[in-house]
């Protein structure tokens, strides 16, 4: 009863008086300079242990944060993305700001589109029914190998998608998890299905091969930490991300391409030490930190190819010991490279899995059957992206849009009163609390809500 007291207490004050923002991080802005601008102070970095430092590494451009204030602009809380499972949070108790690493808050839908090509680019298309430029552009590059877009398409082809997207706060974020997308051109279908991991046809061929090498050579290493969007720390009983893998070696050891790119960086990246990040094909981009040093001709805007010598392994920046910090991403979103690297390229999908993959394939392809169907007779409507305004089914951002409508509580409630009106509005909206696993008493941060 004590936790729904306190949380009752700021449910209210939310429902009067907080304003929250949906901003973008920008190009060149770092963590303290963030605190700086917005009048936060600056211990929130400098006193925090070091996988909350590294933590603010993985800031990604343009990844969308919000900010909470009260009616008087004093900011409340801050939730800033460092992975699609956690976030940072800085939040304000007692008149003084606290730091911790939590879960980000979120549905998953399952969603689909179809559409037929009215003009010559299948993105503007797709596009245009989607109000999502990042749905059309993983439709095209997912096809991309499948299909020869300048002979394939024609018009009045119908192409369309069965895939599932996280909504946060209301808006999409995070990557597609795409199940299958077609391309009809008259009575000829092409399929992409996603199984296990990887692009197949409809005949269980392997359609992308994904070759890349580690960043070390092989017996030169050993996995010291791998990679996890989110894992609750049984000793520091905190939320951490490590959105790469630790290769740890002797210092010195030679750190190879991952695969032909572009360095778009060569630097001191804080708590990453020495750092390379190197721009690749197909939306991916390798990073590797902690390095001893650069390979002398390795500076931003050179090519490299695939297993040259880039760097020596090293214990640069916040690491307690020889390593490479080896990360990789696809269109900004972190991956796991040990997913990637080293495939072995294979033809057809394996004995033991087929049955598997018809039962899979043969279902998706009866969704999206219905749905062309449907299309056809003018019954099915691609629903767009609305990005309007600001909504979380979630959480409880959409609290401040009912606060004019809510009655100025009496100068007397009883406890059990708040109580049940609480519970009655989290139960109607769906919401849910950040509450850390095995707590045993209130923490700072449990009287405040994921907004």
């Amino acid at each position: 009863m004590k936790y729904l007291s306190i949380l009752s207490v700021f449910l209210l004050h939310l429902l009067w008086s907080a304003e929250v923002e949906r901003l973008s991080w920008s190009k060149g802005l770092t963590f303290l300079k963030f605190l700086q601008d917005e009048g936060l102070p600056t211990s929130l970095y400098y006193n925090a242990d070091d996988y909350d430092k590294k933590g603010v590494e993985d800031i990604q451009i343009n990844s969308n944060y919000y900010v909470l204030r009260d009616k008087n602009s004093t900011i409340l809380q801050v939730l800033i993305p460092i992975s699609e499972e956690l976030q940072i949070h800085i939040y304000k108790s007692n008149g003084q700001y606290f730091l911790e690493d939590i879960p980000i808050e979120y549905q998953e839908k399952k969603m689909n589109f179809v559409t037929r090509i009215t003009s010559s680019s299948v993105y503007n298309d797709i596009k245009n029914i989607t109000n999502s430029g990042y749905v059309a552009s993983f439709f095209v590059k997912t096809l991309r190998n499948r299909v020869n877009f300048r002979h394939d398409i024609h018009k009045n082809s119908i192409v369309a998608m069965i895939y599932k997207r996280k909504f946060r706060l209301g808006y999409p974020f995070g990557g597609i998890e795409f199940n299958i997308a077609l391309l009809q051109t008259g009575k000829t279908k092409k399929y992409v299905i996603r199984f296990d991991n990887h692009n197949y046809n409809k005949y269980g061929e392997t359609i992308k091969h994904n070759k890349l090498i580690r960043p070390l050579k092989k017996g030169s290493y050993w996995i010291s930490s791998r990679f996890t969007k989110r894992r609750w720390h049984p000793i520091l009983k905190k939320y951490r991300a490590h959105l790469g893998v630790d290769y740890a070696s002797k210092l010195g050891v030679p750190i190879h391409a991952t695969a032909d790119g572009i360095v778009v960086f060569a630097g001191w990246s804080r708590g990453y030490g020495k750092t390379i990040k190197i721009k690749h094909r197909g939306g991916y981009l390798s990073l590797y930190a902690h390095m001893h040093k650069f390979a002398k001709h390795i500076k931003a805007g050179r090519r490299v190819k695939q297993g040259e010598v880039i760097g020596q392994v090293g214990s640069t920046g916040i690491s307690t010991g020889p390593h490479v910090h080896f990360g990789l991403y696809k269109d900004g979103i972190a991956i796991n490279p040990e997913n990637f690297v080293s495939i072995k390229i294979k033809s057809r999908i394996a004995k033991d899995k087929k049955q598997e993959f018809k039962e899979y394939r043969d279902g998706l392809i009866e969704q999206l059957n219905i749905l062309v169907t449907d299309f056809k007779s003018g019954r099915y409507i691609t629903q767009p992206y609305s990005y309007d305004k600001l909504v979380c089914e979630t959480t409880i951002s959409n609290i401040q849009d009912e606060r004019e409508q809510v009655e100025e509580p009496q100068e007397f409630i009883k406890d059990e009163e708040i109580n049940d009106e609480v519970d009655k509005y989290i139960k109607e909206h769906e919401l849910h609390l950040y509450i850390p696993p095995d707590y045993n008493e209130l923490e700072l941060s449990e009287d405040y809500l994921e907004y």
